[in-house]
Order: structure tokens, then C-alpha cells, then sequence
């Protein structure tokens, strides 16, 4: 009788507390909201930094790589993740527009990135450096993660038409992956020549924090959706199995 009466207290312990408290730690929080902001924020800077600098530019090519590649694929591709969960985007609009604007940003996205990595390889193909470009670091990442991101974008067509849990978690996991591939090709790009003729070496090191805040900030938000998601899937367990 005491064994019977010792495992229902530990079923009322699991029932009532496990699942609740793993959810209640996922709704909007003051972490969360900070968390973003800091990720807006992050990414709106790494972009106007580009962009600013690209105008004075000698090499124009190079700097028409570097704006296109940071506005797609750091900035459009971050916000794509960002605005489908955004706290406060859900108090403005309705779901359907957020999923519009989630699609819209994904494509233009993957235009501005592709335009980008087309102007940097046209350029070194011409100059007999196209093979030695894609075997840096900064290539092979900036690839991969183009190629992930174009998987989501694939996946999330797929998703208007035909809905399926397996399907909805692989366009996540193949976005969160290739922003962070992304963010890594961005990381790489500030250790070459074109970074170090532009910035000095304070100003270089200010952007890899930022770039890393930024990758920590961004995929660290659509974990904790992505997780908060998954707990609200698990079954309700707050009554005792029958």
C-alpha cells in the first residue's frame, strides 16, 4: 500500500509539473524579447556597416559582393527567422500576413544572395581564381548555406500546398542551419584581404563580436521557438493515464 500510495504521489509530481513548467518557460518572457531586439539590432547594423562602407569603395565588385551577400543572406535570411515568431509582429497582423512576409523575405533572400555569390565568381573567373575562391572557408560556408537555404525556401513551397509535421521540421532545421553556415561565411569574409583593406583591425574585431552576437542572438530565438513548438506537441499528461 505505501509503494501504491509513494508512486501516485510521483505520478501527480511528473503529471502536473514536468510538462507545465517546460512550457510556462517558453512564453513570452522579458529573455525572450531581449532576445530579439538584441537580434534586430544586430542585424541592422552588420547591414549598414556593409553598405556604408561598400560606397567608397575602390573595387566595386568586391564591395557589390559584399552588399548583396550581407543584405540577402544576413540580413534577409535573419529577419525571415526572426518575423514568423516575432513577439510583438503577432499583435499587429494576423498569422497569414506574418507567413506572407516570412515568405517574402526568404525569396528576396535568396535573390540578393545569389546576385552576390554570381558577381564574386563571374569576377574571379575571369581572373583564373574561381576554383581557389570556393576552397576558402568563407566559400565553402557562404555555399552550403545557400544551398540549405534554398532547401527551406523549396520545403516551405512544398508546406502552402501540402502540410506535415516531418516536413514543417526539416524547412526549420534547413533555414536555422544554413543562416548559421551564413553567419560563419561572414565570420571567414573578415579574415581576408578585402576586410583588412577596408577596417583595421579594432574595427575588424568589433565585427566578429557583432557578427557572433548576431548568430547567437538569431539562431538562439528560433531554438527556443523551435523547442517551445515541440513541447506543445508532447501529449497532455497533467491527468493520469486511464
Amino acid at each position: 500500500m505505501s509503494q501504491a500510495v509513494n508512486a501516485s504521489t510521483q505520478n501527480v509530481v511528473i503529471y502536473d509539473f514536468a510538462w507545465p513548467l517546460l512550457v510556462s518557460l517558453f512564453e513570452v518572457s522579458l529573455y525572450r524579447i531581449v532576445l530579439e531586439l538584441v537580434a534586430h539590432i544586430l542585424l541592422v547594423v552588420l547591414a549598414l556597416v556593409v553598405v556604408i562602407k561598400s560606397r567608397g569603395m575602390n573595387d566595386h565588385r568586391s564591395g557589390k559582393h559584399a552588399v548583396y551577400s550581407t543584405l540577402g543572406l544576413l540580413l534577409c535570411v535573419g529577419e525571415t527567422l526572426l518575423v514568423s515568431h516575432s513577439w510583438w509582429l503577432h499583435e499587429l497582423t494576423t498569422r497569414k500576413r506574418l507567413v506572407l512576409l516570412h515568405m517574402a523575405l526568404g525569396m528576396v533572400g535568396i535573390w540578393l544572395g545569389s546576385v552576390g555569390i554570381f558577381l564574386k565568381s563571374w569576377a574571379k573567373s575571369r581572373k583564373q581564381e574561381g576554383d581557389r575562391h570556393f576552397a576558402s572557408k568563407h566559400g565553402w560556408c557562404g555555399l552550403l548555406g545557400i544551398l540549405l537555404i534554398g532547401g527551406s525556401l523549396a520545403t516551405g513551397l512544398v508546406l502552402v500546398y501540402l502540410s506535415h509535421l516531418a516536413l514543417h521540421l526539416l524547412h526549420r532545421v534547413a533555414g536555422l542551419s544554413g543562416f548559421v553556415c551564413l553567419c560563419c561565411s561572414q565570420w571567414f569574409a573578415l579574415n581576408l584581404g578585402f576586410a583588412r583593406r577596408e577596417w583595421n583591425s579594432q574595427q575588424i574585431k568589433w565585427l566578429k563580436v557583432a557578427t557572433l552576437g548576431a548568430t547567437i542572438a538569431v539562431s538562439g530565438y528560433e531554438v527556443l521557438c523551435l523547442s517551445r513548438d515541440i513541447v506543445h506537441l508532447l501529449p497532455d499528461i497533467s491527468q493520469p493515464w486511464g
